[in-house]
Order: structure tokens, then C-alpha cells, then sequence
């Protein structure tokens, strides 16, 4: 669902010649990965297990007092040396609060990173990765490991265990970490015992503590979702605003136009999902205080502290108030350069914004990133806007912090606020838009194409228990164990969680054209007429997307769910995968790389939103169009069994804008070609729970 899967390209062959990283071992149907990727997987799984207490393997445990600091080591030694001077000085310590909105924090990841990035061999950034394991704060530890990971092209197609897994406290709330600390206290085979469910601890979601005054407590089940969260999380990994230009490459991805579409399209899921639990529209962000969606998060950090909470009627303290001015200051010089319809550059170049292509030099500007055309005029007022709603300080030192969840990727979406938020920053992504001509009726249609018929399966949702791995943030001594592994010692936290029945549906074509066509699938709220189509176009759900072939006459399109381009399906748990690779190195089974644990997609589970026992009417739609061949041919630059494709350029299936149709206003005189149908569908929620092992 979503672009937010543009990373994917799960099990697809490219028909183009591309060397495959090194360490895959490929046949024809399926990629191996050989010896020393496996070795490299064990250690990061090895390295991150209880990140927040001493290592329990002795290879990582004995104290290293120092980095590499052979310049030769490195690819980049200036940028490193940045690193190795700040730290003499000025560090985040370790058991303290991490939040990447802070501008020290940020700054001091960032160094980190570098010296994770630069390191010019495996050898050298384990050394190093072991060095900072032992002495750099946790989060930023994480955060600067899995984003070299990330980035790394000798790291391709190395996964890290779910975010959720390797920092629990950030996705479940603090009652359930309490609760499997006590009952580890008191029985000593706890975690150890055969089945799950001795092992769990239950998790309840903060309805009774939400905003239960503004109803958005009812959705609760949605904005804490562990996959949900987690892919706004690793989306952001993947385009930090403080990476870009020639050497990542993400501006080759579109960034800016992904940026704003990603966040158009989150939106709109929350959107239907508010509509289908009768709530009312989403209220657009004013910084009109008392701001009255207040928030309060049952999170706790590692260090005991609760997450901070914004009180209803929150009322701005006198020190933000220059904070707000500045804010504001930076949103007004992004609208006047879109109604100006261009921006000068220092050397005279005048940029014009009246281009659809623009889209890309907007998105960078909203995004304060380093792609952007000026980014110390436009700055980043997302900063501004995250610390005055979660109520911390992105200038304060760095041991003067007390965040609320809009303060980490990881937490946003369960704050209400965060969706006023969204809206109040697309506003100038439709400001933007409202300045393109409606696409031509020629550039709607597809001559000679017309969808006659279309049928869908009965669309059901239910609410199922789940079981995720809470280990890896829980104390573990093996002395007190028995002796027994770490990786014998599994806690669960059981929760429920949202799902659907796989559906499919069937497309009836008749075609006086033979070629490739793109069929784009769509869900929206139900509207009477054109006109309030154009209303209500934002909050439509882009679902798949697929290239087909069209032959002559009649053809016949059948798709199922489990074959939607943008989703993923639940990943294996950290203990599990790391046995997986154990085994794996003894010869026991082949470690198959094949994007299955794949981060860079939508949960499949969340594909449709809640219904009604009655059911809860929706629009489907569905649009073919000609295949506009991107710049660069889908999967071209990269190998798509072991890589998203960041920064790559070849991610996408068309040259197509991201939401076409309806990312421009609707011409409600000619906007319905023979090309498009719509179709209104119910969703029914059925009652009962149901059992799923993992998440």
C-alpha cells in the first residue's frame, strides 16, 4: 500500500544485466547468501542483543578503549576526524534520553554514522561498531548502525532484527515492560518455559489514557501498531534529512515528491480509519494556543522516565514562544516562494515552481533537507513544530531533555496531534498543486481501453492476538539463568492487533491496444458526485500498482492481496532469525535472500481499514494507464532479492507523479474516461479473536 513501498520489488528479475552484490550465491529461481554474509549477519544480531547492559558474549564484552584511528582506514578521514574530536569533548552518556530532533543529538549521530559509513573494510567497522557498542549512548547507537546498515553497499541485503524487537520501549507501553520485569524477578523460569503463552505478558493499548475527550482513543489499535509505527520509523531511516547529494543519491529517488506523498497517503489511511469509527474530519494544526489534543502515552524510556505528556488545552510556556515565531516565519517563506512561482538563488538562478517536475524542489524545501535548493533560508520547520508539540528543545544541552512521542519517528503516529500536524503541512503540497493545470482529458484517458466490469471478493477484518519478542530490552544475567544463552530466553508481548481476510478481485478489459499498460488501484470515502470528489481526493489510499500486458479484445485481470506490490508480511522474531543464521553456518539450511524479512513496506494486516459489524462503505478505484517508461528502468542499478533500492534510481515502475490521478484538481467536465471505474464496497468486521503466534 502506498509508495510506502516503492522500496520493494519483492522477488522480481530484471530484465537487464546487473551484477549482484557479493556474497549472494544465485540460481535461477533463488539467491543464497554465502559464509561471510552469514558471519556478518551474526555478529549485528550478535552485537545489538541486550543493547541497553554489557554484552554476554566475551568478544564483545572486553573493554576496548579506543576507535581505529589509522587514517588509512577510512574513505572519508576528514569526516571521521570530526567525530574523534567531538567525542574527546562532548557526548551523549550512555542510559540517557536519545531523540534525533535534538540539534546536538542530531550532530553527534551524524558524526557517528561517519564513522560507521567511512570505515573502509568489514574488519575496521567491526572494530569499530564493538568500540561504540561499549561506549556511545544506546538510541543514538542504534539509530547511527542501522542507518549505516542501511547505506553501506557492502552491507546490502543485511538485515537487522525489527525495531520493535531491538527497542521495545518505544513501541510497548511501560505497564507491560513492568510486568514481565516482576514476574522475571520472582520466577527464575520465566522465558525459559515450552509454548508462548507462559511467556507473555499482556500488552493493553492506552485507550483508557488517551483522548478519550476528542474520541481519538478509539483508535488506538491503529496509531500504536507496532508495523505501523515501525515503517514511519524506517522510512525516515532510509531518507534522513541530513543525507543526500552525489555520493547517497537519494535525489535520484524523487525524495522530495516521495516525502510528501508518503505523509499524503499516511494521512489519508488515518483518515479512513477515523471514518470507520465514526469520527469526525481531521482537524487542520492552527498554533493557536490553547491547542486543545492532548496526548497521553503510557511509553516509559529505558531509564524508567515516563514519556512526556501534553495536557488538553496545552497552553505554550513563554520560552517557545520566539520558537513559534521562527516556526511560523519559516512556513511563511515557503508559501510566498509558492505563490511567487519561483526562487532566486544566491548566484541569480531563478528556479521555477510552476513545473510539475517542482514537486521534487517543494518536497526538499518542507523537508529541510540537504537536497534542498536553499536550506539554510527554508531551514527544516518540521524541527520546530516536533519540539514545541512534544514540549522539549532541540537547542537545549543534551542532557536537559524530556521528549513526548512527536519527538521520535518511532512514536509520532500515536500522537493525534501528529496527524494535525500532517495536514497542516500537506496544505503546502496542495498550494503547490493548485497552481498545475487538471490533466488534460488525453492525459486521463487511454485510447482504446475501457475496464467494463469489475468484481471484488467480500471484504472482512478482525482482530487477532499477536506475539512479539520483548527480550532483547528486558535484563538478562546468565548467572542467574543457569548458565543458559540469552538466545534460549524469549519473552513475548501479547496484544491484538488488526487484520483482514486475503481477498481478491477480477477486472474485466476490453482493448483495441496491444502493450503495457499500468493498472493503479485506489480506496477512498464514498462521494455523490464529481465535485465532492475533488474534496475528498487527498484521503485516497493508493493500494497496488502493476504493469500488465494488453492483447486485443477482452482481458480478463485477477489479483489477490498476497500479490499487492506494496505490502509486507509480518517478520520472523530476532531469536528465531538468529537461529535461522546459526543453522545456516553449520550447513543445516541455506540462508534465502528473497526480501521476506523485508522493512521497506506497509503491513499487509493494516491493508484495509477497521469496517463495521454492518459494514462500512468505501470506494474502490482503479485506473489503467500507458506505461510512461521511467528515466532509469525499474531495478536496472540494483539487485532486488537483497536491496530496497535506496537511492538507486531505478525504484518505480513509471515516470507517472505519485498519486496520478488525483494529486492535481479534477476538470469535473471530462475527469471519468472509459479507463477508470469506481466501485463502492462494503467492509465488515466479524467478532472473535484469532491467534497469531508472531508479529
Amino acid at each position: 500500500m502506498i509508495y510506502f513501498a516503492f522500496f520493494l520489488g519483492l522477488l522480481s528479475t530484471c530484465s537487464t544485466t546487473y551484477t549482484p552484490t557479493s556474497h549472494v550465491i544465485s540460481n535461477d529461481s533463488v539467491a543464497h547468501a554465502d559464509e561471510p554474509f552469514l558471519q556478518k549477519q551474526k555478529f549485528l544480531f550478535d552485537v545489538l542483543r541486550n543493547i541497553y547492559q554489557p554484552s554476554e558474549i566475551d568478544e564483545y564484552r572486553s573493554p576496548i578503549k579506543k576507535w581505529i584511528t589509522d587514517e588509512s582506514k577510512y574513505r572519508d578521514f576528514k569526516a571521521v576526524s570530526k567525530f574523534f574530536q567531538l567525542f574527546k569533548t562532548s557526548f551523549l552518556q550512555k542510559g540517557e534520553i536519545f531523540t534525533i530532533f535534538n540539534k546536538w543529538h542530531l550532530q553527534q549521530t551524524h558524526l557517528l554514522f561517519n564513522l560507521f559509513y567511512y570505515s573502509i573494510d568489514w574488519d575496521t567497522f567491526k572494530e569499530n561498531v564493538v568500540w561504540a557498542r561499549q561506549n556511545v549512548n544506546e538510541g543514538m547507537f542504534i539509530y547511527a548502525l542501522a542507518l549505516s546498515v542501511m547505506h553501506r553497499k557492502d552491507l546490502q541485503g543485511v538485515e537487522l532484527p525489527a525495531i520493535y524487537e531491538l527497542n521495545p520501549y518505544l513501541f510497548f507501553n511501560g505497564d507491560l515492560i513492568h510486568d514481565a520485569m516482576v514476574r522475571r524477578m520472582h520466577d527464575s523460569e520465566y522465558g525459559f518455559y515450552d509454548g508462548n503463552i507462559r511467556n507473555a505478558a499482556s500488552n493493553k493499548y492506552t485507550s483508557t489514557f488517551a483522548v478519550n475527550y476528542h474520541g481519538e482513543g478509539k483508535l488506538a489499535y491503529y496509531m500504536e501498531d507496532i508495523g505501523l509505527n515501525s515503517y514511519y520509523f524506517y522510512y525516515m531511516l532510509e531518507y534522513p534529512a541530513f543525507l543526500g547529494g552525489a555520493e547517497f543519491g537519494l535525489n535520484k529517488d524523487r525524495r522530495g515528491e516521495l516525502f510528501l506523498y508518503m505523509h499524503q497517503q499516511l494521512l489519508a489511511r488515518y483518515y479512513l480509519e477515523r471514518q470507520s469509527n465514526s469520527l469526525g474530519p481531521i482537524e487542520t494544526l492552527n498554533w493557536k494556543f490553547p491547542l486543545k489534543t492532548g496526548h497521553y502515552s503510557m511509553l516509559r524510556y529505558w531509564n524508567g522516565i515516563p514519556f512526556r505528556s501534553r495536557e488538553n488545552y496545552f497552553t505554550l510556556n513563554m520560552k517557545n514562544d520566539a520558537k513559534l515565531e521562527q516556526l511560523l516565519d519559516y512556513e511563511q517563506r515557503i508559501r510566498e516562494t509558492i505563490d511567487k512561482g519561483y526562487y532566486l538563488l544566491s548566484n541569480g538562478s531563478r528556479i521555477n515552481i510552476r513545473t510539475a517536475a517542482a514537486v521534487d524542489v517543494i518536497g526538499n524545501m518542507i523537508n529541510g533537507n540537504v537536497d534542498s535548493i536553499d536550506q539554510e533560508y527554508f531551514q527544516s520547520f518540521e524541527m520546530h513544530a516536533r519540539s514545541i508539540l512534544g514540549q522539549s528543545d532541540h537547542y537545549r544541552l543534551v542532557d536537559e531533555l524530556w521528549p513526548g512521542p512527536t519527538m521520535h519517528y518511532e512514536t509520532s503516529m500515536r500522537d493525534p496531534i501528529f496527524y494535525q500536524y500532517l495536514e497542516r503541512m500537506l496544505g503546502l503540497y496542495w498550494q503547490y498543486k493548485s497552481y498545475l493545470s487538471p490533466y488534460t482529458f488525453d492525459e486521463l484517458n487511454f485510447k482504446g481501453v475501457e475496464i467494463k466490469n469489475l468484481v471484488v471478493d467480500k471484504l472482512i477484518t478482525f482482530f487477532e492476538h499477536f506475539n512479539a519478542d520483548i527480550s532483547n530490552g528486558l535484563p538478562f544475567n546468565s548467572e542467574k539463568s543457569q548458565g543458559r544463552s540469552t538466545w534460549n530466553y524469549t519473552v513475548f508481548a501479547r496484544q491484538k492487533r488488526l487484520n483482514h481476510k486475503p481477498f481478491g478481485y477480477v477486472l474485466t478489459v476490453q482493448s483495441e491496444f496491444s502493450g503495457k499498460g499500468v493498472v493503479r488501484m485506489y480506496m477512498g470515502p464514498t462521494f455523490n458526485n464529481i465535485r465532492q470528489l475533488n474534496d475528498v481526493k487527498k484521503y485516497y489510499v493508493e493500494m497496488d500498482q502493476f504493469l500488465i500486458n494488453l492483447v486485443i479484445g477482452e482481458n480478463v485481470i485477477k489479483r489477490d492481496t498476497r500479490d499487492f506490490y506494496f505490502n509486507i508480511r509480518d517478520r520472523t522474531t530476532y531469536t528465531e532469525l538468529y537461529k535461522q543464521i546459526l543453522r545456516s553456518i553449520d550447513g543445516e539450511e541455506q540462508f534465502v535472500l528473497d526480501m521476506s524479512e523485508a522493512h521497506c513496506g506497509w503491513p499487509d494486516r493494516l491493508l484495509l481499514p477497521r469496517g463495521l459489524p454492518s459494514g462500512f462503505e468505501i470506494t474502490f478505484f482503479f485506473i489503467i494507464s500507458p506505461h510512461h517508461e521511467p528515466s532509469v528502468v525499474q531495478y536496472s542499478t540494483f539487485y532486488s532479492p537483497v536491496s530496497c533500492g535506496v537511492g538507486s534510481g531505478s525504484k518505480y515502475l513509471d515516470a507517472l507523479p505519485f498519486g496520478f490521478p488525483f494529486d492535481r484538481e479534477l476538470d469535473t467536465g471530462y475527469f471519468v474516461t472509459k479507463n477508470m471505474i469506481f466501485n463502492n464496497v462494503s467492509i465488515h468486521q466479524v467478532s472473535g479473536i484469532k491467534i497469531n503466534q508472531t508479529a
